[in-house]
């Protein structure tokens, strides 16, 4: 098999192979995005590289990476094709991907964190975007932290600092 999508790579074919079997390989997702950015016939790309399985499980980390370069954009519309095909194929099967996410209490405890944040900001009248800028952060992270998302407590004390609150944490 022609070897032309790595003309610039120094890796083997059968050390490709091997990385492409493992998605929590360091290189897999680099190299998934490289193959998929080079080969556009499926019939390929699942009967040398790669299982088809691992694709849908592994797509939207792979499109990510693929993201990076605008070049990618027609390659990865038409790989979003073949996942979606695929993603129908394998439920039809009755193959599920992704387990539901059951609320633990650590999400329990990002989310009434995030509420408490959002409660406060609203109370001094701030918008997320004035918050983000008195923090010199984003108004997309200020919002993914009020809606529970995890934080650091570093992150934590500076929005109260900026709020002029306190924080106490209580052990029950």
């Amino acid at each position: 098999m022609a070897m032309d999508w790595l003309w610039d790579r120094k890796i083997s074919l059968r050390k490709v192979k091997s990385v492409l079997k493992d998605d929590q390989n360091i290189q897999f997702v680099s190299l998934c995005a490289l193959l998929l950015s080079r080969k556009n016939i499926p019939k390929e790309v699942f009967g040398v590289y790669l299982d088809k399985q691992v694709f849908v499980q592994n797509w939207h980390r792979i499109k990510k990476q693929m993201r990076k370069d605008q070049w990618n954009s027609p390659r990865i519309v038409f790989w979003q094709a073949i996942y979606e095909k695929l993603l129908e194929i394998f439920k039809d099967k009755g193959v599920i991907f992704r387990k539901p996410k059951s609320a633990s209490s650590c999400d329990e405890f990002c989310r009434n964190v995030g509420k408490g944040i959002k409660e406060q900001r609203r109370s001094q009248d701030l918008s997320q975007k004035d918050l983000a800028k008195k923090l010199g952060i984003s108004q997309q992270i200020i919002s993914r932290i009020e809606r529970g998302g995890n934080t650091s407590l570093l992150t934590i004390k500076k929005i109260a600092d900026v709020l002029n609150k306190i924080v106490s944490i209580q052990w029950q």
